[in-house]
């Protein structure tokens, strides 16, 4: 871990320095969660990391699941019933966006663990970074 943290500076010297501990170093492998089709039963439905996680790698979570929410508040407020029609057109904005976002948090989690020197992470975030800017 010291070796690791060798080209941080600021406030990393000091915890470097009290790095001294095998035992004291939590590591701990990130899980992702993408929910099938469709996240509703009636009229229940799942949003945020309850429907869709992933390793934090992008910083997509918690804006994909105000997202989710802000699709799913247009839709209800547009809508004159509540129904699975209302549901499937929600699956159908949701869906896909927040599959590409998992799916790319966990490949940069995978090269970052696998130490992945060659990996394209600049072209990996500038997909996403261009999907995330359109409306959703």
């Amino acid at each position: 871990m010291r070796a690791l943290a060798e080209g941080y500076g600021g406030a990393w010297d000091e915890i470097r320095a009290d790095i001294t501990d095998p035992d004291r170093i939590n590591y701990t492998w990130f899980e992702s969660l993408l929910v099938e089709r469709p996240w509703n039963r009636g009229r229940v439905v799942l949003i945020g990391d309850a429907a869709h996680a992933c390793p934090p790698t992008l910083a997509q979570g918690a804006a994909q699941c105000l997202e989710d929410a802000a699709v799913l508040a247009e839709l209800l407020l547009g809508a004159d019933r509540l129904d699975q029609e209302l549901f499937d057109a929600f699956m159908d904005r949701r869906h896909d966006r927040v599959k590409a976002v998992v799916e790319a948090s966990v490949q940069l989690a995978r090269w970052q663990l696998d130490g992945v020197r060659d990996a394209d992470v600049p072209g990996l975030m500038g997909r996403i970074a261009a999907m995330v800017s359109e409306r959703p």
